[in-house]
């Protein structure tokens, strides 16, 4: 959306399912920003709304509707180790209002609050020349993410684990030519 070389906006807006329903979407903007020539920072906002729901008890009685969301708010440091490795931490703040407080089997619900952490790792080799005047050179990454505190919805309730995710992944890079 907007970038100058030393910062980023970005906004994003999704209709979620909209073949089977109008109104769930998912909402983001964020922003990044250089620190100092190998360090930078970004905020972002994440939101999802469910659409409307119609609550109702076990014996089919109408408790009303409702509009579940979800949101977060994010922050993020990266750090460019050298021209090979960089590092990036993320925390987030998680809220996800799913149902309105409604009471289910005699325990009252509430929103659910969590935080949560995410560290990735990249490097790029050097790239090194081949016959041609082509060059080559690979990369590879891991990301966990999610690294959390438990999540629940009610007083009584349990809480979980919100899923924590690991990515890895490589890549090879062949340039033809300066193009």
């Amino acid at each position: 959306f907007l970038e100058d070389g030393t910062n980023s906006l970005s906004l994003s807006y999704t209709p979620w399912l909209n073949k089977l329903v109008n109104d769930i979407n998912l909402a983001y903007v964020s922003y990044v920003f250089k620190i100092a020539e190998n360090q930078g920072m970004g905020f972002a906002l994440r939101y999802f709304s469910l659409g409307t729901i119609n609550f109702r008890d076990e014996g089919n009685n109408n408790l009303g509707d409702f509009q579940p969301y979800e949101f977060t708010l994010n922050g993020a440091y990266a750090l460019k180790l050298n021209e090979q490795m960089s590092l990036a931490v993320g925390l987030r703040y998680i809220y996800s209002n799913l149902t309105a407080g409604v009471t289910v089997a005699g325990a009252e619900t509430k929103a659910g609050q969590s935080f949560a952490a995410d560290l990735g790792y990249y490097y790029k080799s050097r790239e090194t020349n081949l016959e041609g005047g082509m060059k080559q050179s690979v990369s590879a990454g891991i990301n966990i993410s999610n690294v959390g505190a438990k999540i629940s919805y009610g007083n009584d309730a349990d809480a979980d684990f919100i899923p924590t995710n690991l990515r890895v992944g490589g890549g090879y890079h062949l340039k033809f030519d300066e193009y």
